[in-house]
């Protein structure tokens, strides 16, 4: 689908590795950017997320971005995990950045999905 956005290995990779060096740099700032992403609502699904943004955007339209986890399986592959958090909030999107998440969805996106009536089912292959 045209709207799916869909992250490769080496991305994931790089967001996942470098963000691992910067948290063993420095511990202490790293678990407080976790904390704060802790504090942000989590979702079971993409649908989950992606609805409650789109809901986000028609209520109150502002910079809302989806940003998910990224996990390193027992077989080197990286993969984005079953968890996902939308959020308008400049804080949170620093702390998902250093804490290395994938942003999955941003305003563009958002904003093509929803001027174009694009139905959910169209835009994602869920987990």
């Amino acid at each position: 689908m045209e709207y799916r956005f869909r992250i490769g290995q080496n991305d994931l990779r790089y967001l996942y590795e470098s963000a691992k060096g910067r948290m063993e740099a420095h511990p202490e700032y790293a678990d407080g950017q976790k904390k704060i992403i802790q504090e942000h609502p989590h979702f079971k699904s993409e649908k989950e997320a992606l609805e409650a943004a789109i809901n986000m955007e028609k209520e109150h339209p502002y910079s809302c971005q989806i940003w998910a986890k990224i996990g390193k399986g027992d077989d080197g592959i990286f993969r984005i995990q079953n968890w996902w958090m939308a959020t308008n909030d400049m804080k949170a999107k620093l702390a998902a950045e250093y804490i290395g998440m994938a942003l999955m969805y941003d305003k563009t996106r958002l904003s093509k999905i929803i001027n174009n009536n694009i139905n959910i089912d169209d835009v994602i292959a869920y987990y």
